[in-house]
């Protein structure tokens, strides 16, 4: 997964998502070729629609979520390019964008970011980006679904169009800090999984689940912040979670906090172990940075024949999470 912009090889997927993402209003602007009208706007760079101020998640080939903005600025230049895709149909046209135009920038100071588009499966990260990159500015949008924006604290403003509401919020967010624990005894018979890998060894760990101890310990750490909570609580030893992949557990926690507005944005890990693990370093980072958006570090450490892991007991795994809330 990486973040990148509207370009050429993505912008008629993205132009799709975005049309969906206001799709009365579009219709209600530009009529049955609405899409098509958008797709071109974006090709050539007409205002408001302008490539290099977005942001998009892709996952090898797949679009997962765009955000498409504009400052002021964007919205008072340029619009003779319009003539380009509207044709004739500018006049009509053109008097409803100029309407809609002057009442997007009531209220609407020169700092201030306008979200004209946040669509697909991971906008509320890509929500999160934005704020982060874009501190104390403010944002505003019109859209159909305020539910989503209020329960990352935009407030509702003067409404600009009948069928939308108009919300706003500073671009801030707090950083917390948790910490968590896990230690499994090793055993025969068990596969050894660390952060999702597979570890080439004559011994496992010992657990209801695939016993990974470095994922149960992120967990904890990420769960005790946002919700007060620990693994056992939410991840119960059941028939459900029986055998279940700890890597699909921090996946579900991951999606569940990102949806309340909490955020990873580091992850600090050290592992205890009698069993060399540097060379699995790469894909146990690769496999946890996958799952949780953020960059992760991984320390691996013998005990030095002092704690219980160093005679072949069992293995630990502390970690350190900063998460941020929007």
């Amino acid at each position: 997964m990486k973040i990148t912009k509207i370009n050429s090889s993505n912008i008629e997927e993205i132009a799709k998502l975005i049309y969906e993402d206001k799709k009365p209003f579009f219709d209600e602007l530009f009529g049955s070729k609405a899409l098509r009208y958008l797709s071109d706007a974006l090709s050539k760079d007409i205002p408001p629609f302008i490539k290099s101020n977005s942001l998009a998640i892709q996952d090898d080939e797949k679009i997962r979520g765009v955000l498409l903005y504009s400052n002021k600025a964007g919205f008072r230049h340029g619009y003779q390019k319009w003539f380009s895709v509207l044709g004739f149909r500018i006049f009509p046209v053109g008097s409803k964008m100029i309407y809609i135009i002057e009442r997007i920038l009531m209220d609407f100071s020169i700092n201030d970011l306008y979200i004209l588009s946040l669509a697909g499966e991971m906008r509320e990260f890509l929500l999160y980006k934005f704020i982060k990159e874009n501190r104390y500015k403010r944002i505003i949008v019109d859209t159909f679904e305020h539910e989503f924006f209020e329960k990352f604290g935009f407030q509702e403003d003067r409404p600009v169009h009948q069928k939308m509401k108009r919300l706003s919020r500073l671009c801030d967010y707090q950083t917390f800090t948790g910490i968590g624990w896990d230690t499994h005894p090793l055993v025969e018979g068990r596969k050894l999984v660390l952060g999702g890998v597979e570890i080439e060894s004559n011994l496992g760990l010992l657990g209801h689940s695939d016993a990974d101890v470095l994922s149960h310990a992120i967990i904890d750490s990420i769960v005790g912040i946002t919700h007060k909570k620990d693994i056992g609580t939410i991840f119960p030893e059941n028939e459900k979670n029986k055998g279940r992949r700890s890597l699909e557990m921090l996946s579900e926690i991951v999606k569940y906090v990102n949806s309340t507005g909490f955020f990873p944005s580091s992850v600090d890990c050290v592992i205890i172990s009698p069993i060399k693990l540097k060379n699995y370093r790469e894909g146990i980072v690769q496999s946890l940075e996958e799952v949780l958006n953020c960059p992760v570090s991984i320390k691996f450490k013998s005990g030095n024949d002092v704690y219980p892991e160093s005679q072949m007991k069992g293995i630990t795994s502390l970690c350190v999470s900063n998460i941020d809330k929007i």
